[in-house]
């Protein structure tokens, strides 16, 4: 056998060399890809667990965002109040609406909320709108809030 020709041998182990490489390149791909498709599951769970579980206490108060109606009636009603100074207190407050809308008729509001995800959220729109000081938000449940009756 002259040095240019090569044995099936040989063929063979420089098929197991190639097949060794491609294998690698896709170990490493597949790990990327498991480790994206688990980062992202533990992400939707982090998410989506603050939404789930007021469904799972012995009283459910879901999310539930309030209408423009709803909005304009809770500040009509507002209006009766004889405190001097208004102010508002929406307990289970969500994403803001109430609070925000309060804020912007005049009203010192503040919203307590279970959901740290809505927390933030409401904050962060109260920022936008420049109503950050007249509209404020508390992580708290509402079965535990303390308000005092004061005017």
């Amino acid at each position: 056998m002259s040095k240019t020709e090569i044995s099936s041998d040989d063929m063979l182990g420089l098929e197991q060399q190639q097949d060794n490489r491609h294998s690698r390149t896709s170990s490493k791909l597949g790990k990327v890809i498991l480790g994206v498709t688990g980062a992202a599951a533990i992400g939707l769970v982090l998410v989506t667990t603050p939404f789930v579980t007021p469904a799972l206490r012995k009283i459910c108060l879901p999310y539930v965002p309030a209408t423009e109606r709803q909005i304009s009636n809770i500040l009509l009603m507002a209006q009766v109040s004889k405190c001097p100074g208004p102010k508002l207190v929406d307990l289970g407050s969500g994403d803001g609406r109430v609070v925000i809308a309060a804020a912007r008729h005049g009203y010192q509001a503040h919203g307590y909320e279970l959901n740290h995800w809505l927390v933030w959220y409401s904050r962060i729109q109260a920022r936008i709108q420049g109503l950050h000081g007249k509209a404020t938000f508390s992580r708290a449940d509402l079965w535990k809030v303390g308000i005092n009756k004061t005017c």
